[in-house]
C-alpha cells in the first residue's frame, strides 16, 4: 500500500515547494541525512534523468549525485551506469590533477617559492578526504606578490604558457590591479591559475596575504605534503568566491555547508569578517546553506538585508538565471551584497577608472601616457554595460 501511495504523487504535488523534483534530488544529495520517506518520494514518479545528469554537471555535483544513487535499487540500472561512468571520468580526471599539482607543488619548492594549493583537488581533499568527490576544472596556486615572476618563470619551464603578454608597465600596474594569470598548454588554454589575490582589486575586499600564509595548514594530495588555507581563511573565501559568481552553482553551497559542519572559530570569522566588510556576503551564504542543504550557520552574522538579498539569489540559482559578470545587473548585486557604503563607493569607482588587459589590449598607448586608459577603461565599460543591461 505504501508503494502504491507513493507512486501517486504527481509531478505538480512534489513541486510544492516551488523546486522541479530533478533540483529536489540534487539538494538530497548534498545533505548529510535523508530519511528513508523523503527518499522513497524523489523517486515515487518518474524523473527526467537526463535533466538531473545536465543539472548535476552545471552544479558540479556529479560525486555526491553518484554517491546517492549507486545502491539505489528504485533507480533504473542504466541511469546509475551512466551516472558511475560520468563520475569515474571525473575522478580519473581528478587523479590526473591531483598528481600534476604535486608535481608543479614540489617543483616550487624546489625553488623556495610560497605557494597555498587553492581550490581544486586540494579544497576536495580538504573537505570530503578525496579530490574524486568534488568537480573542478584547474589547479590554482596562490603566491606573494614579490614571486609572481619567479612563478611565471617556473612554469614555462613546465611548458605552461601564459594568456596574455603584458609589457613591463602594464605588469606593474596589473599586479596592483588584478589577481591572477590563467595558464595552459597547445592543447587546453585554462589549466592552471596563479593568483596573488583572492579577487581583483575593485571588488574591495582586501585579504592580507602575508596571514593567509601564516594561518595555512598542511595537507597530503598523492602522497605530497603541500599548504592550502586554514579552515577559517577558507570559509571566508569560499564564501567570497561564491559571491563573485553570484552563487550560481548548488557545489558552491555545498562546500561551504560542509565546511560549516567542521568544528570552526565562529567568533574569529565574524571579527574577520566585520573587518573585510564581507558579513552580508557570509550572511548570505549562510542562509543558502541552511535553506538549500539544510545546515546549521550562525544567525549572528545574518545581516538586515540578507533574507531578501538570499531569497532573490536563490531564485536565480534555481531558475538557472543566466550570469551576466559584466551586466549591470550584476554590479547592481554586488552593491548591494556589500554593507558598508564606503565599499559600494570603492567597488563602483575601481570598476570605472582601473584599466583591464582587454583595455590594453583594445588600444596601444605610450607609456609616458599611460593614465590615459582610464579614459578609455570608462568609456568600454559603458559602451559594454549598456549593451547588455
Amino acid at each position: 500500500m505504501a508503494t502504491a501511495a507513493h507512486v501517486g504523487i504527481t509531478r505538480n504535488q512534489r513541486r510544492a515547494n516551488g523546486y522541479e523534483p530533478e533540483f529536489q534530488l540534487l539538494l538530497a544529495c548534498c545533505r548529510i541525512e535523508v530519511d528513508a520517506s523523503e527518499a522513497a518520494a524523489l523517486f515515487a514518479a518518474p524523473l527526467n534523468w537526463e535533466l538531473v545528469l545536465k543539472l548535476a554537471e552545471r552544479h558540479r555535483l556529479l560525486a555526491p549525485l553518484y554517491t546517492f544513487l549507486r545502491e539505489r535499487e528504485d533507480v533504473p540500472g542504466s541511469i546509475r551506469s551512466a551516472i558511475r561512468a560520468r563520475f569515474e571520468g571525473n575522478a580519473l580526471r581528478g587523479l590526473r590533477f591531483s598528481a600534476e599539482l604535486a608535481r608543479i607543488a614540489g617543483r616550487f619548492a624546489d625553488h623556495k617559492i610560497d605557494v597555498l594549493a587553492h581550490k581544486g583537488p586540494a579544497l576536495a581533499q580538504f573537505l570530503y578526504g578525496d579530490p574524486a568527490m568534488r568537480q573542478f576544472g584547474d589547479l590554482d596556486f596562490l603566491v606573494r606578490v614579490q614571486d609572481v615572476s619567479r612563478a611565471k618563470a617556473l612554469l614555462r619551464e613546465l611548458s605552461y604558457e601564459s594568456r596574455v603578454q603584458l609589457s613591463p608597465r602594464q605588469e606593474r600596474a596589473y599586479l596592483r590591479s588584478g589577481y591572477e594569470y590563467v595558464f595552459g598548454t597547445h592543447a587546453e588554454q585554462n589549466l592552471l591559475e596563479l593568483q596573488w589575490q583572492v579577487l581583483p582589486r575593485f571588488y574591495s575586499i582586501a585579504f592580507e596575504m602575508e596571514s593567509l600564509f601564516e594561518r595555512s595548514v598542511e595537507i597530503e594530495v598523492q602522497g605530497f605534503r603541500l599548504r592550502t588555507l586554514g579552515k577559517e581563511d577558507l570559509m571566508l573565501v569560499l564564501c567570497v568566491h561564491a559571491a563573485k559568481h553570484e552563487w550560481s552553482q548548488l557545489g558552491m553551497v555545498r562546500d561551504i555547508a560542509a565546511l560549516a559542519r567542521w568544528d570552526v572559530d565562529w567568533d574569529w570569522i565574524e571579527s574577520e569578517a566585520r573587518r573585510l566588510g564581507i558579513l552580508r556576503i557570509l550572511g548570505i551564504s549562510f542562509l543558502l546553506g541552511r535553506n538549500l542543504v539544510g545546515v546549521r550557520m550562525p544567525e549572528v552574522m545574518i545581516e538586515p538585508g540578507c533574507e531578501e538579498l538570499a531569497a532573490r539569489i536563490q531564485f536565480s540559482l534555481v531558475h538557472e538565471v543566466k550570469l551576466e559578470t559584466e551586466s549591470l545587473r550584476y554590479f547592481r548585486v554586488m552593491r548591494r551584497v556589500r554593507e558598508r557604503w564606503r565599499d559600494r563607493v570603492r567597488l563602483i569607482w575601481r570598476l570605472a577608472i582601473t584599466p583591464s588587459v582587454g583595455e590594453w589590449q583594445a588600444i596601444r598607448i605610450p607609456d609616458s601616457l599611460f593614465p590615459l586608459y582610464r579614459g578609455v577603461r570608462a568609456v568600454r565599460l559603458l559602451r559594454r554595460l549598456y549593451s547588455r543591461s
